[in-house]
């Protein structure tokens, strides 16, 4: 580095020193007689083929190590996984179509991949019919919609309808209802308007497997809408909101499995369920008021039906008289929401029935129940199948009498000998936690003793129990052979379930 620096100085002191006593004429002589800018070209003209070819080198081994990277050793496959993994975790989720162009536009291999892989672009689709939008946006917007349809082909893909109040006489433009016949599913997250209903059932949704509608404005009026077996094949399931003194809707009710149905008089729920012949799972909310079913002479008989849940909304009296018009032999699991019975008056002779038309129960969830203690003691003697039991919020059933009952004692069967997951949230202090402890205890064995049995215990062994709150260390003591996986001792904050929602999750 010195003799370089030495070498740079003496080319810059040199010339200084043959022309310190010259004029400015002279050493511009000097300049000219030296042809220096003809040397200077002269020489890049020599550098500019050696850099070009140094840089060609260069561009050609990064582009070998572009192609012996990782990335291009994977299958097409495998990298259309990595770009599906991509775009589900990322938020908010409607942006996803912005995560797979920014992924298309990495290089011409990706965009291939993205474009030729249908499963990527055959999720969700939002179509805002919102009044807010200007004709900009829009065009954007249905062009965006093209797009997602065209590269998810031949698949289907699930649709939501964005409206509000404002745009409640909006239709869906015709560019976008002819697509109708590649939607798996359609569900309104504000609202359902009569007019897009309307337009729903003259349209032909040949692949709609969902139809999710909400509580419609449907008028008080002689208009009938009509959705036939013809337009929606598929439909298998739906949840619609009928709020009117009539059934202004006609469906394919018997083609459907899974159903969420909100009405405000029981005879129209149960004039439905009647048409509703092959019913997996059914979630009601409906109004119960005393002498509403007192003239009802029906009893419906669904085989196939295992999931079944009432809200009772704006109710009186006992509301438990809509189960003598249901009869289910196949069902497994109940959920009963008390939680707007504004006088609840039990009748267990109708609960009792049911259960005996119905006796192969597996799960029993009860939220906001009255119940007492001996009453859901004779719930659960007629549920001799019981695995499952939740009650949130159900303050004067679960006590020291029920408690004991359930405790297994040798030579014994307790009471529902099945039972291996017990849920309780947000019930009263009105037992014992030390006989609490011993009837969990009770029902507890270890894998080495279990080994050891030549017979296996009379009672199932606990894999959840979900306490109502934190209990003191003497309590957990008493459970020291019980994993701390299985009991959990507290409960989460209580959240009250969304009527708005199947507690079944059947949609």
């Amino acid at each position: 580095m010195t003799s370089a620096s030495s070498s740079m100085r003496d080319v810059v002191l040199e010339p200084q020193e043959r022309t310190s006593k010259s004029s400015r004429a002279e050493v511009q002589r000097f300049i000219d007689s030296e042809q220096s800018e003809l040397k200077i070209i002269s020489l890049e003209s020599q550098i500019t083929a050696p850099v070009e070819l140094r840089d060609r080198e260069r561009t050609c081994v990064a582009a070998l190590r572009h192609l012996d990277s990782p990335i291009h050793s994977l299958p097409v496959e495998l990298l259309a996984e990595i770009f599906e993994f991509v775009i589900c975790n990322q938020q908010p989720r409607w942006r996803y179509i912005q995560y797979l162009l920014r992924i298309s536009q990495v290089c011409s291999d990706w965009r291939q991949v993205t474009h030729s892989t249908p499963r990527l672009w055959a999720r969700p689709m939002e179509i805002d019919l919102r009044a807010r939008r200007s004709s900009a946006r829009e065009q954007v917007h249905a062009d965006s919609l093209k797009t997602q349809l065209l590269r998810a082909a031949p698949l289907t893909v699930p649709v939501s309808l964005l409206l509000d109040w404002e745009s409640r006489n909006r239709s869906i433009p015709d560019e976008i209802l002819c697509n109708a016949p590649r939607w798996r599913s359609l569900y309104f997250p504000d609202m359902a308007t009569f007019l897009v209903v309307r337009q729903l059932a003259k349209a032909r949704l040949e692949n709609l497997e969902v139809l999710d509608l909400g509580g419609v404005d449907f008028p008080e009026s002689d208009i009938l809408l009509s959705f036939t077996a013809s337009t929606v094949p598929r439909l298998r399931k739906l949840h619609i909101g009928i709020y009117t003194d009539v059934v202004p809707i006609l469906l394919p009710w018997a083609q459907l499995s899974h159903l969420i149905l909100r009405t405000r008089c029981p005879d129209i729920t149960l004039e439905i369920l009647y048409d509703c012949t092959n019913l997996l799972q059914v979630d009601v909310h409906t109004t119960v008021l005393d002498g509403f079913l007192e003239d009802i002479d029906v009893t419906l008989t669904h085989y196939r039906l295992h999931a079944l849940s009432l809200h009772f909304l704006e109710a009186e009296g006992n509301v438990l008289r809509f189960l003598d018009h249901l009869s289910a032999p196949a069902l497994e699991e109940i959920f009963l929401d008390f939680g707007h019975v504004r006088r609840q008056v039990w009748t267990m002779a109708n609960f009792t029935e049911f259960q005996l038309r119905s006796p192969n129960i597996t799960r029993l969830e009860l939220l906001f129940c009255f119940l007492t203690s001996d009453e859901l003691t004779t719930a659960l003697r007629h549920a001799p199948s019981l695995t499952h039991l939740k009650l949130t919020h159900c303050h004067y059933c679960f006590d020291d009498a029920l408690i004991d009952a359930l405790r297994y004692k040798a030579g014994t069967i307790p009471l529902a000998p099945h039972l291996h997951d017990l849920h309780l949230e947000d019930i009263r202090n009105d037992f014992t936690e030390d006989l609490l402890a011993a009837m969990i205890a009770s029902r507890w064995w270890t894998d080495a003793e279990l080994a050891s049995r030549l017979v296996p215990p009379p009672v199932a062994r606990w894999t959840h129990v979900q306490l109502p709150y934190p209990f003191g260390q003497h309590f957990m003591d008493v459970l020291h052979d019980v994993p701390s996986d299985v009991v959990l001792n507290s409960s989460p904050p209580s959240i009250r379930p969304d009527p708005s929602r199947s507690q079944f999750d059947t949609l």
